[in-house]
């Protein structure tokens, strides 16, 4: 019966944790020192912005009471030349960092792996991410404007100078942050506070959540491809015919800024290709998630 016991096991598919809660994937370190590297960049994107809104662009917008379509264009040439010169960097930095964690992970127990950063599937990615990205901020930055539009604080302006004075620190918000900047305006004007006061708190004030905005996006782009570095580094595992059967663990930040929506997910386990109970396949379950996946595998 030993013998059989010993040969049973011998021919059993050894199980391996490639990442997890014993063994970190290095994600959140990654992030801690990447985000202020991503921060200065996106912030980049916010300065050229407001610097391309020249004044016929401002008094179209006082003629027609919406952004021209010239404008976003100029927005969306901004984006696009930053994606191509400084965010896919920043993509494949984070892709290279978590796939060569993965295979350093496998490569522990028998040194055969190596992760590939240059398959078609990492640059389709980085490019299909950073155009629906790219998209999405500059459609959002138009809704924006014209939300600011129809706001009191806003109405009756006929002065190009002055609306660009009060359009220009809200560039690089959201429609209910920027709102929030507006209704705040209001709040100074009514309380008789002088033309400078107001605009000194107004840009400290904006400034303050376009920080905060700038930081969400810096951590959840690079969130995304992390978590498709480590993804593809499996699937190279998988067609190199080095491991099977793989598993993928949900680890919340497990701190008091975790939030109900993923402390619900914690600990839930499916396969590679399978969505959590959350809907999706992958963190980040929500702009500035912090949770990371554990992954582990069948060796062949």
């Amino acid at each position: 019966m030993i013998y059989a016991a010993i040969e049973e096991k011998v021919r059993r598919p050894e199980r391996i944790i490639l990442s997890g809660r014993a063994r970190p994937s290095g994600k959140r370190a990654y992030l801690i020192r990447k985000e202020p590297v991503l921060k200065r960049k996106i912030s980049m994107v916010w300065r050229e912005w407001r610097e391309a809104a020249s004044r016929q662009d401002i008094e179209y917008i006082i003629q027609t009471g919406a952004v021209q379509q010239m404008l976003l264009d100029k927005w969306y040439a901004i984006a696009e030349a930053w994606l191509e010169d400084e965010l896919q960097a920043e993509y494949l930095n984070a892709i290279e960092a978590a796939g060569n964690s993965l295979m350093e992970a496998y490569n522990r127990a028998r040194k055969s792996a190596a992760f590939n950063a240059t398959t078609a599937a990492i640059l389709n990615w980085m490019r299909g991410h950073g155009g629906e990205l790219i998209r999405e901020l500059t459609s959002g930055q138009a809704l924006t404007i014209n939300a600011l539009l129809q706001h009191q604080a806003f109405m009756g302006i006929s002065n190009p100078a002055v609306l660009a004075q009060m359009l220009k620190p809200m560039i690089g918000l959201l429609r209910r942050e920027a709102l929030a900047v507006a209704n705040y305006r209001a709040e100074l004007i009514a309380a008789g506070l002088d033309r400078s006061k107001i605009e000194n708190r107004i840009e400290k004030y904006a400034d303050f959540l376009l920080r905060a905005r700038t930081e969400r996006i810096a951590r959840t782009e690079l969130c995304y491809a992390f978590e498709f570095g480590q993804m593809e580094s499996i699937r190279q595992m998988q067609e190199a015919g080095l491991v099977s059967d793989v598993q993928k663990e949900w680890m919340t930040a497990d701190d008091e800024r975790m939030c109900p929506d993923c402390a619900a997910l914690d600990g839930e386990t499916v396969g590679l290709d399978e969505e959590f109970s959350g809907g999706v396949k992958a963190p980040p379950l929500h702009p500035g998630c912090r949770c990371d996946l554990g992954y582990s595998a069948t060796r062949q």
